[in-house]
């Protein structure tokens, strides 16, 4: 057993834990809108092809207000 640690910072934060196989859940909120192109959620994490993509499954989904909140969890240990 473990504790919790939510990280919060940005997407070379997020890479560098996704390419340390080293998540085992996901938040993200989802804003009903768009505002084109800007920084990416997440930088390199590892990942060169869509076998060896990280792949995760939905646990909850919830709204806040306008917004949904999606809860994934690996398929399978990373």
């Amino acid at each position: 057993d473990h504790p919790d640690v939510l990280l919060e910072g940005g997407p070379r934060l997020a890479g560098a834990f996704l390419a340390a196989r080293s998540v085992d859940r996901i938040q993200a909120y989802l804003a009903p809108m768009f505002l084109g192109a800007g920084t990416p959620a997440v930088q390199d994490a590892g990942v060169h092809s869509i076998t060896e993509a990280l792949r995760f499954r939905r646990e909850r989904v919830d709204t806040v207000g306008a917004d949904v909140l999606l809860t994934l969890v690996p398929e399978r240990d990373l």
